[in-house]
């Protein structure tokens, strides 16, 4: 099971329905402003809601992340969240996909604003930096 660390990355500490900007925030280590900006121009580009799974997947594949289909166990079980180290290792990065949320992992740990371990996972994306 991986760890779990509360943090609020909104540069204002709001408790606002951002989870995009933050999973993105913590998943790059970009700012806050940079991330909601590129999902901005992803946005107007597309015609598609800055929230939208559309947009959530070019501003994820432009910065080096791979989508994975929804994972099952051998019994056609779904993973949690709490879980994806079975899947990734504890070491890298994860943004993860469960019903109405977006989240991220950073070497086995969850850092978002409420613990979801217990969500299945929808989709998931792995970084592959671009230099390999």
């Amino acid at each position: 099971m991986i760890g779990f660390e509360k943090r609020n990355v909104n540069p204002k500490n709001r408790k606002t329905p951002d989870c995009v900007v933050r999973a993105l925030t913590v998943a790059t280590g970009k700012a806050y402003a940079d991330v909601y900006r590129e999902l901005f121009d992803v946005s107007l580009a597309t015609g598609y809601m800055l929230n939208e799974k559309r947009v959530e997947d070019k501003v994820l594949a432009s910065n080096g992340f791979i989508k994975h289909k929804q994972p099952r166990k051998a019994d056609g079980t779904k993973y949690t969240i709490g879980e994806v180290d079975e899947l990734t290792g504890k070491q890298g990065i994860v943004v993860i996909r469960c019903a109405h949320h977006l989240t991220a992992v950073i070497d086995g740990v969850l850092i978002d604003t409420w613990d979801c371990r217990g969500k299945c996972i929808s989709n998931y994306y792995t970084y592959v930096p671009t230099n390999w």
